[in-house]
C-alpha cells in the first residue's frame, strides 16, 4: 500500500510544477497536437516501496493499432489488492505523446524495463468519458470500459507510443487528492504499445508459427505415462483442446511445428492406451501349429522337459545337423464365440475427438514436423549421432491416419542450435532460428548458414508488453507482435516477421487477438510464403551465438546413452520375436522421448523410465534359457554334445547359440534355432581342440545378429588323447620289445640246429642217478 508520505510528495511536487508553468511564457503548441485537445500532464511520483494497491489489467483493446478513424476502446478489470474498501476509483487513458515514438525493435526491449513509476505520457481527460467503477471491496474486481475518441489521440508521427489505464480512487489511508486537473498520481495502472501506420505503407509480410511440442513420458510397459493429466488436457476445456480453439478462429493461414512423438502418444490414448506387446504383428506364416524343424519340445510347468509323445523319438537332433523336437498338435477347439466391442473410456473417445478436432483446425495449413520426439539436438549430436538420424527418419502414424503431409524442421524450444547441430541437419530439414543468436543486433529475416537456408524468429515479439501485470495475455502479447511488425514496416524494412508463439500457455480472447492482427499493416501468411520474400544473408556457422547458459541445459551422456541401449534393446527383442516386426520401432519411439527437450528439467524421471523400460525389455529376453552338461571329456581330438535351450515365452522365438572360448578350441552348430512358445530344442555341437587341458565354453543365446539375450550357461571341454611324445615313448618301447622277441627267437632257432655236446650229458646223468 502507498504511504501518505509518497503522496505529501507527490502534492509538492504538483505544485511546484504548477508555479514553474504559470511563470514560463506559453509555449504554441505543435501541429500534432492541437490546442482543443485538452490532456494534462501526470507528475512524476516519488518511488515507491510497496505494490500499487490497484491491479489494472487491459483484457481487450480494439483496434490493435491507432484507428485512422473511429475510437479505441479498452475493456479490463481494476482489482482491490489491500485490505481497505476503496471509493470513487475511476479509469482513465494515456498515451505517451510527450516523446518521439519508438521505431526500432532494440526500443521495444528496453522498454520492458521501465520503471513502473515513470511517467511515460500525458492522462487524456478532455473529451473523454472515463470509466467509473466505484467502490472496490478489499479483493475485489471490477470491470471497467474506456472509450477513446479518435479526435484525442494525436498522433501523426509512424511508429509506436506507449499506451495505457490509469486508475485512482481513495481509501482511509489515501484520501483523495485535490487534483482538477486530472494530476493525481495513479493508484493503480497498465501499459502496453500502441502502433501508429498510415495507410500508404505496404503490409508486411508476418507468418505466426504454432508450437505443438509437450513432453511425452512412457511408462515401464510400454503405455503412455501420466494418462490421467493428458485426458484432463484432452477433454472439453482442458489446456490443449482450448490451444485449438484459440486458433480455430484464425480467418488466416498459420504455419504449425508439430512433434509427431506427441500425436502419436495421444493416438494411443485414443487406442485404450494399450501396454507394450509381443504378440505377432501380422499372421503368423505356415497357419497355427509347429511343425519339424519349426519348433521344439514343450517344456513341462517346471522348466523339465516333458514326456515325448508316442510319434516322436525324443529332441536329440543328429550331430552336425538342424535342432529337431517333438512337434505337439494343437487341442482342437470350437469356434470362438466374438467378445462383444466395448465402447471406448471416457478417456480414449477424448483422444481420438482432439485428433479429429486437430485435424480439422489444420485444414490446409501447413505442418511442419520437429525429429521425433523433439531430442536435445546439441546434446544427441553431441553424445549419439545416431539417435538424431532415427528421430529425423521416424514418421509419425497418426499424422499418416489423419492424411497430414508434413516437411521437416529443426529447431528448439528457445530458438537456439549450436554449430554441430546445424551442420548435422538434412539438406531438406529447414530450420527456424531465433534472433538472439545473431550477435550484430540486427538479424537478418532469414540467413544462408552451414549450406542451410534458416528463417530467423523475433525472441521479442513473444515477450510480450511491459504490464505490471500478465503482459503475456492475448492483448499484451498481440500489441507487441504488432509493434515489432510496425518498427519494420515504418523504416521501410521489408524484411519479413517471423514469430514462433508461446506453446506453453494459451492466451484468452482469440476473437480479438486474430481480429486485431488482420488487415491493416500486417499481412499474415505461411512460412513458406514469407521464406520466399525473405533475401538469406550469409552467417558463418561460428559467428552464431550459443550462450553458456544453453550449454549448461543440455542433457547430459548418462541419459542419451540409456536412450541409445534402450534402442538396442527393442531391436534385439524384435529380432528374437518370429512373427512381431513392429516392437522394435515402438521401443525406438518412447526411447526418443526420454532424451526430449522436455526432459531437461526432469532428467531423473526420464531415466527412470527408460531404466523400468530395459527391465521390461531384459526380463524377455532372458526368457530363453540354455542348459549344458556338467562336463565333457573327448574321448579324441574331436566330438560332439548337444545343449538344451528353451523358450519361456508364449510367443514364437527365432535365436542361435554364440560360443566364448579360448583359440585351441573349434565348435561349430546351427546358425539359428527356431523355437514355439513353451518349447525347448536340443542343439548339437561339434568340437576339435589339439589340447588335451580344460577349456571353459561359455555359451550364450543370442539373436541371429550375435546380440547376447542374458541366458548363459559354461561347459568344461576336457580331451582324453594322449599326446605326440608318450605316443613316440610307447611307439619306441614297443619297438624294442619286438625287436629283443626277433632276437631271442633266432636264437633259439639257432641254438636248436647246432649238435649237443657230450659233457652236457653227464651231469644229467650223474643228476638221474643220484
Amino acid at each position: 500500500m502507498a504511504s501518505p508520505a509518497r503522496y505529501l510528495r507527490a502534492l509538492v511536487a504538483s505544485l511546484a510544477t504548477g508555479l514553474l508553468v504559470l511563470a514560463a511564457p506559453a509555449p504554441s503548441a505543435p501541429a500534432a497536437y492541437p490546442t482543443e485537445v485538452a490532456s494534462t500532464p501526470v507528475p512524476q511520483p516519488a518511488p515507491a516501496d510497496d505494490e500499487e494497491p490497484l491491479a489494472v489489467r487491459i483484457g481487450t483493446m480494439t483496434p490493435g493499432a491507432l484507428p485512422v478513424e473511429g475510437p479505441l476502446r479498452v475493456t479490463g478489470t481494476v482489482t482491490n489488492l489491500t485490505d481497505e474498501t476503496w471509493r470513487n476509483v475511476t479509469t482513465y487513458a494515456f498515451l505517451g505523446n510527450d516523446r518521439r515514438p519508438m521505431r526500432r525493435s532494440q526500443q521495444l526491449a528496453a522498454a520492458m524495463d521501465t520503471p513502473v513509476d515513470e511517467v511515460l505520457g500525458n492522462r487524456i481527460t478532455a473529451g473523454v468519458r472515463p470509466g467509473n467503477i466505484g467502490t472496490l471491496q478489499p479483493g475485489q474486481t471490477k470491470r471497467y470500459v474506456v472509450t477513446v475518441p479518435r479526435a484525442a489521440l494525436q498522433v501523426d508521427e509512424p511508429g509506436v507510443y506507449w499506451f495505457g489505464i490509469h486508475a485512482l480512487g481513495s481509501s482511509p489511508s489515501v484520501p483523495a487528492e485535490e487534483d482538477q486537473g486530472g494530476v493525481a498520481v495513479a493508484d493503480g495502472r497498465a501499459r502496453t504499445f500502441l502502433p501508429y501506420v498510415p495507410r500508404d505503407y505496404t503490409p508486411l509480410p508476418t507468418a505466426l508459427v504454432v508450437p505443438l511440442a509437450w513432453p511425452v513420458h512412457y511408462a515401464g510397459d510400454g503405455s503412455v505415462a501420466d494418462a490421467d493429466e493428458w485426458a484432463e488436457a484432452l477433454a472439453p476445456g482442458g489446456r490443449l483442446t482450448r490451444l485449438l480453439d484459440f486458433y480455430d478462429t484464425s480467418t488466416r493461414p498459420l504455419t504449425w511445428v508439430v512433434d509427431p512423438a506427441m500425436l502419436d502418444a495421444i493416438g494411443r490414448l485414443a487406442e485404450g492406451n494399450p501396454a507394450r506387446s509381443i504378440a505377432p504383428s501380422a499372421p503368423a506364416d505356415g497357419g497355427e501349429g509347429t511343425g519339424p524343424g519349426e519348433g521344439g519340445t514343450p517344456a513341462g510347468p517346471d522348466g523339465s522337459e516333458a514326456p515325448a509323445t508316442a510319434s516322436g523319438d525324443g529332441a536329440t537332433a543328429p550331430p552336425g545337423g538342424q535342432p529337431t523336437g517333438q512337434p505337439i498338435d494343437p487341442p482342437t477347439q470350437p469356434e470362438p464365440t466374438p467378445e462383444p466391442v466395448e465402447p471406448p473410456t471416457p478417456q480414449a473417445q477424448a483422444a481420438a475427438d482432439w485428433l479429429q478436432a486437430f485435424a480439422t483446425v489444420v485444414g490446409s495449413d501447413p505442418v511442419l514436423t520437429l525429429p521425433y520426439g523433439n531430442p536435445d539436438v546439441p546434446a544427441t549430436v553431441r553424445h549419439a549421432p545416431q539417435l538424431l538420424d532415427l528421430a529425423l527418419a521416424q514418421r509419425s502414424t497418426v499424422l499418416r491416419r489423419l492424411g497430414i503431409e508434413a516437411t521437416p524442421v529443426m529447431t528448439s524450444p528457445s530458438g537456439y542450435l549450436d554449430a554441430a547441430g546445424i551442420e548435422s541437419a538434412p539438406a531438406d530439414t529447414r530450420l527456424l532460428l531465433t534472433d538472439r543468436m545473431f550477435p550484430d543486433g540486427e538479424a537478418p529475416a532469414a540467413a544462408q548458414v552451414a549450406g542451410h537456408r534458416a528463417l530467423v524468429t523475433s525472441y521479442g515479439a513473444t515477450l510480450g508488453t511491459p504490464g505490471p501485470g500478465p503482459s503475456t495475455a492475448s492483448t499484451g502479447m498481440r500489441q507487441r507482435l504488432l509493434a515489432e511488425a510496425a518498427v519494420r514496416v515504418v523504416r521501410r524494412d521489408r524484411a519479413p516477421l517471423v514469430v514462433t508463439l508461446p506453446g506453453d500457455r494459451v492466451p484468452g480472447d482469440p476473437v480479438g487477438f486474430f481480429a486485431g492482427l488482420s488487415g491493416g499493416f500486417v499481412d499474415l501468411d505461411t512460412l513458406d510464403a514469407v521464406d520466399d520474400a525473405a533475401s538469406a544473408r550469409p552467417t558463418d556457422v561460428d559467428e552464431l551465438r550459443y550462450p553458456p547458459r544453453q550449454v549448461r541445459r543440455e542433457l547430459d551422456a548418462t541419459g542419451i546413452d540409456a536412450a541409445a541401449d534402450l534402442v538396442g534393446a527393442g531391436d534385439t527383442l524384435q529380432n528374437v520375436l518370429t512373427e512381431n516386426d513392429v516392437i522394435g520401432g515402438e521401443v525406438t519411439e518412447e526411447a526418443l522421448t526420454s532424451i526430449s527437450y522436455g526432459t531437461r528439467d526432469d532428467e531423473v524421471s526420464s531415466r527412470l523410465a527408460v531404466a523400468a523400460a530395459r527391465s521390461w525389455i531384459d526380463e524377455r529376453l532372458g526368457a530363453v534359457r540354455i542348459a549344458a552338461a556338467p562336463g565333457l571329456t573327448l574321448s579324441g581330438a574331436s566330438g560332439e554334445f548337444v545343449v538344451t535351450v528353451t523358450n519361456t515365452l508364449d510367443q514364437r522365438v527365432t535365436v542361435a547359440v554364440a560360443v566364448e572360448s579360448d583359440d585351441d578350441i573349434e565348435l561349430s552348430t546351427a546358425e539359428q534355432i527356431d523355437l514355439a512358445p513353451g518349447a525347448r530344442a536340443t542343439v548339437p555341437f561339434t568340437v576339435r581342440t589339439s589340447s588335451n587341458r580344460v577349456h571353459n565354453v561359455r555359451l550364450v543365446v543370442t539373436d541371429t545378429a550375435g546380440e547376447p539375450l542374458g541366458a548363459s550357461d559354461e561347459l568344461p571341454i576336457r580331451s582324453a588323447q594322449v599326446s605326440g611324445v608318450i605316443w613316440l615313448i610307447m611307439g619306441t618301447g614297443a619297438g624294442l620289445l619286438f625287436l629283443a622277441i626277433a632276437v631271442r627267437v633266432v636264437r633259439r632257432i639257432r641254438a636248436s640246429r647246432s649238435p649237443e655236446p657230450v659233457a652236457a650229458e653227464a651231469p644229467l646223468e650223474r643228476v638221474g642217478a643220484s
